[in-house]
């Protein structure tokens, strides 16, 4: 499994190294990456793209879906993704300051924003099927903002955490999350650290 891993993941930088091709499977400054549930790989082309690029386990390109856009389906700046044992396919749509789900053909089932969820920047799936979504805020210096959301597995709000700061547990810019088998919360943050945060009761 690592050696198939290693050789996508290799395939896939060089795709990105060669962003000035102009065939459909090169990618053009990536964010973020997920693997589907028969080990198809789904890359968050983010930047300048805007859309979720789909390729084999082998790392032979298959389909892409989105375009740059705030419709309903579009994107901009997809920066976090994460996927389910479903299909689904689950983008935080950065720019667009929101949560877009999409089933495994690229068709929008669901979208999860409000000011509870913020600007999503990164998302991840937690072992018990829930979700945890960074706000990384608005990059406004005159109302800073950040923190973590763990929301149900339909988008609810079950509560958020963590607030702009450079202390313990503050963040100053969340960047990236994902979550440990354990349930504890790994956040990338631009100020320079990645900290970990514990479920209530876990050690």
């Amino acid at each position: 499994m690592m050696r198939r891993t290693a050789a996508v993941v290799a395939a896939l930088l060089s795709l990105a190294s060669g962003a000035c091709s102009e065939g459909e499977e090169a990618l053009d400054r990536p964010t973020n990456v997920a693997f589907g549930a028969r080990g198809e790989v789904y890359v968050a082309d983010g930047y300048n793209h805007a859309r979720i690029a789909r390729f084999a386990p082998d790392g032979t390109y298959e389909a892409s879906f989105g375009e740059k856009g705030f419709a309903r389906g579009q994107l901009d700046t997809p920066h976090g993704i994460a996927t389910d044992p479903a299909g689904r396919i689950y983008v935080a749509d950065r720019e667009n300051a929101r949560v877009q789900v999409f089933d495994a053909e690229g068709r929008v089932v669901d979208v999860w924003q409000g000011p509870a969820i913020g600007r999503p920047w990164g998302i991840a799936r937690a072992p018990d099927g829930t979700f945890f979504v960074v706000d990384g805020g608005d990059q406004d210096p005159k109302h800073p903002r950040s923190g973590i959301v763990h929301l149900t597995a339909e988008g609810r709000v079950i509560e958020r955490f963590g607030r702009f700061g450079r202390g313990p547990g503050e963040l100053a810019e969340g960047h990236a999350i994902t979550v440990g088998s354990d349930g504890s919360v790994f956040v990338t943050d631009l100020g320079g650290r990645v900290q970990r945060f514990r479920r209530r009761g876990a050690r």
